[in-house]
């Protein structure tokens, strides 16, 4: 619905590709989620909240996201709609994660993750991709790589180019970030023995 107004930064988060016509078209959709009737069909209502919710998140106002996507996941969660709940979750792990509420954005990327692994084993690529980001941001580097490993796999399995595309993206971005963990601490190590072995030495000359 608003995938073609979303691209993401160099970071892997969610921003406009276009601002203007995505803020504008999520106006237009909080126009038509106030005017739908009191007895609309609540699968309407759901995925207008939804997506207004991830409109909210890329335009950086994740904040004003929470009670649409809430919304949306007690009408998924109401309707038994559990594919919709593991979608809607993710989406909303998100909205946390980028307010800086990592232990609620947590629990709902591994609900969502059990819930596809159980239920909808075609949504598990998409849990394992949020979740590996949510761990990478979080720096637990080696189980967001085992995690978007995982996803790589699958999604090469699928045969989906655009979703490929997006996991190798996010891979190549932990492994940039491991390479740097690992050259940081051989240079923080080099530099313990350097002075140590300078610390040998003072005392060595003063010694003799």
């Amino acid at each position: 619905m608003l995938q073609h107004l979303i691209t993401q930064s160099d970071d892997l988060r969610m921003i406009p590709a276009d601002r203007e016509q995505l803020a504008s078209t999520v106006e237009k959709m909080r126009e038509d989620l106030r005017a739908l009737p009191a007895d609309a069909d609540p699968n309407q209502t759901r995925v207008l909240a939804r997506w207004i919710g991830i409109g909210l998140v890329s335009l950086g106002d994740p904040q004003d996201a929470h009670p649409f996507l809430r919304q949306a996941l007690d009408l998924a969660t109401a309707s038994d709609n559990s594919r919709a709940v593991i979608a809607t979750e993710l989406n909303l792990g998100d909205a946390h994660r980028y307010t800086g509420e990592v232990d609620i954005a947590d629990a709902l990327y591994r609900g969502a993750l059990d819930a596809a692994r159980s239920r909808h084993p075609e949504l598990v690529d998409f849990a394992l991709q949020h979740f590996g980001k949510h761990l990478m941001e979080k720096g637990e580097l080696v189980p967001a790589r085992t995690h978007l490993q995982e996803a790589l796999r699958l999604r090469i399995a699928k045969g989906d180019t655009g979703l490929i595309e997006s996991t190798q993206a996010a891979l190549d971005r932990v492994e940039l970030l491991i390479g740097r963990t690992s050259a940081g601490t051989a240079a923080s190590v080099a530099g313990d023995e350097g002075a140590r072995l300078h610390a040998d030495r003072t005392q060595l000359q003063k010694g003799g």
